[in-house]
């Protein structure tokens, strides 16, 4: 997440904070304005199209509207822990200020600054491992037979730790992990979320993707070792779940 602003529905900032010192790309008033103006114009023009994100190019522009106002939320990233984030943020916003968004109250700069307060704690939610749990699921896969993984911490799939060492694989080892995310946070939008999940990587490969209690493992073998990985993923859940 780089940046939120809060605004009326005709553009009026409300409330603003970057979570990266320096994103100032444009005038902060203009830039709200001009997001509320985007989603006034997709609203006119289809009204069932139910647009929310925006690619800037250099970032991502994700838009929620409530009740009263809009959230316009900056990141560089486009999946369910940044929209869960947004949704959380605004909803509290309307909930907090619902007084003051309803009799339509002159609004000044410092209205609203102590909001700041709930958003680093939402935010360093959103970003927080468990350093420990971590720590504790590294050792366990480093004394079984899997050197080539990689750790998304749940609920909000957080890539934490990666280890991939095959050379074919390596330079898209990232790629590779945001795909399953997608997968996975996909299953979860329609209410049928995914345990497991098995498919071929090319010729010479399997990529297995497992839950292992607070995480998800991805784990990718030579086709030739499918046998001994899955006898070997269901001794490590187990585990793991004695020890998490």
């Amino acid at each position: 997440m780089i940046g939120v602003n809060i605004t009326t529905k005709n553009g009026l900032l409300l409330f603003s904070h970057s979570f990266m010192p320096g994103f100032s790309d444009v005038d902060e008033d203009l830039r709200a304005g001009l997001m509320s103006a985007v989603l006034n114009a997709v609203k006119e023009t289809d009204d069932e199209s139910g647009i929310k994100t925006i690619d800037q190019g250099k970032y991502i522009v994700h838009i929620i509207e409530g009740n009263y106002t809009y959230g316009i939320f900056f990141s560089h990233e486009h999946d369910i822990k940044e929209m869960n984030f947004a949704n959380t943020t605004l909803r509290n916003f309307e909930t907090t200020f619902k007084k003051e968004l309803e009799d339509e109250l002159s609004f000044d700069n410092h209205q609203f600054v102590d909001f700041t307060d709930f958003l680093k704690r939402e935010y360093n939610s959103l970003i927080s491992i468990d350093v420990v749990g971590l720590s504790k699921i590294i050792d366990i896969m480093d004394n079984s037979f899997f050197s080539d993984y990689i750790l998304l911490e749940k609920p909000n799939f957080h890539q934490v730790f990666t280890t991939i060492s095959l050379p074919d694989v390596y330079p898209d080892a990232n790629s590779l992990a945001q795909m399953c995310k997608v997968i996975i946070e996909s299953s979860i939008l329609i209410g049928q979320e995914i345990e497991q999940l098995q498919f071929s990587l090319g010729r010479e490969y399997m990529v297995f993707v497992d839950r292992f209690r607070k995480y998800v493992v991805i784990i990718i073998i030579i086709k030739k070792n499918r046998e001994k990985a899955q006898k070997e993923i269901i001794r490590l859940k187990s585990k793991i779940v004695s020890s998490l």
